[in-house]
């Protein structure tokens, strides 16, 4: 098999280790800021059984170090259904969580001075390991389509002239972080038009991709690209529990080889992958069922906040409508700086994550991502009366 163009620019030289979130513990009465599963959607008790027999069945390498007992399998098998992602082992690496998969990625492809290209806004914990990396970021709007391809291939003739070339372009195309827009199957074939045309590669988030609140699926940009220059990242922190910290990576067979042989920590626990394994059993049908409960119980959530937001909120306030994911993302008038705002707001036991967190240049400071995943049902709705009450003291 020819390796893709995407091979022949230069990896980077040294290792980076870069950590995007470690530490947050939500203690807010009323959280909007976590993207943090809600905590009756964490399967204790099942995880607790599928563990015990793990070290029952296979405790000398589930404490040991070791390889993958099958979790692969399980994942190859799920990507064809779901995502009509055709992969085998060769092209799959399970990773510590879907950052592991992106830094791993970023780790071979680039260097000091490179040129990427990334929506904004965009997952605040890329955005600080993309900083942290030292590269030129060129930023590229959303809007309720997704991301902005005329303003895409504005940027890369611009950077052409100006005789730079991008590396890489991430992007979230399904229920975005933080905005909840999903981009058009149109929209998604220009960048991976663009991608061939402008020689770049595309790294594909798709953290939120089974969280859907309606049945409709678009494909994902791998697929539209037959896999020849994207990298896909997913994650079973938002279907299973972020705690085991297992997430996946599927690219070119010659990409993975290369990131296996940077991954000198050793990569997933072996205890994560043989409790995950027990947990979704040989066919996944134990996964599947708690994917299912989950779109059902985060549907209701957003339902909530978008009646509270529709109740409480003034006109002038705009906000995003995702038919999945954890966020809604607020557009207030451009006087207010909710920055500015926190601190009133959290006095009154609510927090929210300011919109400049998600950008490489501190825009954002007039928006507000609200995250529906982890606070209470029965307090979003007064979550929001408080953060509306603040917004109407300032308009």
């Amino acid at each position: 098999m020819q390796a893709p163009s995407i091979l022949s620019p230069s990896v980077s030289a040294r290792a980076k280790a870069i950590r995007t979130g470690a530490g947050w513990a939500p203690n807010e009465s009323i959280s909007f800021i976590y993207g943090f599963p809600a905590p009756e959607c964490l399967p204790n008790e099942a995880i607790a059984g599928a563990s015990a027999r793990a070290l029952k069945t296979h405790g000398e390498w589930a404490l040991q170090y070791g390889g993958d007992p099958g979790l692969a399998n399980v994942l190859i098998k799920k990507l064809a259904r779901d995502q009509k992602i055709m992969c085998t082992r060769e092209n799959l690496m399970i990773t510590a969580g879907s950052s592991q998969a992106i830094a791993n990625i970023c780790e071979l492809m680039l260097d000091p001075g490179d040129v990427v290209l990334s929506e904004a806004p965009t997952f605040l914990g890329t955005a600080r390991m993309m900083r942290n990396l030292g590269v030129e970021i060129e930023p590229v709007p959303l809007d309720d389509d997704g991301v902005r391809v005329d303003q895409l291939e504005a940027s890369l003739i611009r950077l052409r002239t100006a005789g730079k070339k991008p590396k890489l372009f991430y992007v979230i195309p399904t229920f975005q972080n933080p905005t909840g827009v999903t981009t058009t199957l149109a929209r998604r074939q220009r960048i991976v038009e663009l991608a061939h045309e402008f020689d770049f590669a595309i790294l594909e988030d798709d953290a939120y991709h089974d969280l859907r609140f309606t049945e409709e699926r678009l494909p994902p940009l791998y697929v539209l690209d037959n896999g020849v220059r994207t990298f896909y990242t997913g994650t079973f922190s938002k279907i299973l529990a972020p705690g085991l910290r297992l997430g996946w990576m599927v690219a070119h067979p010659d990409l993975i080889a290369r990131i296996s042989a940077l991954k000198t920590e050793g990569g997933a626990s072996p205890y994560s992958l043989h409790t995950g394994l027990e947990y979704c059993g040989p066919d996944g049908a134990d996964l599947d069922a708690n994917i299912a409960r989950l779109r059902e119980i985060y549907k209701r959530r957003c339902e909530l906040m978008q009646d509270a937001l529709t109740e409480f909120m003034p006109a002038d306030v705009g906000w995003t409508k995702p038919k999945g994911g954890f966020f809604v993302w607020l557009t207030l008038p451009p006087n207010i700086d909710v920055t500015e705002m926190i601190a009133s707001v959290r006095a009154r036991g609510v927090d929210y994550l300011p919109g400049n967190a998600c950008f490489f240049d501190g825009s954002g400071k007039n928006n507000i991502r609200l995250a529906f995943s982890y606070a209470a049902e029965d307090s979003l709705a007064e979550g929001i009366r408080i953060i509306a009450g603040e917004i109407r003291a300032r308009c």
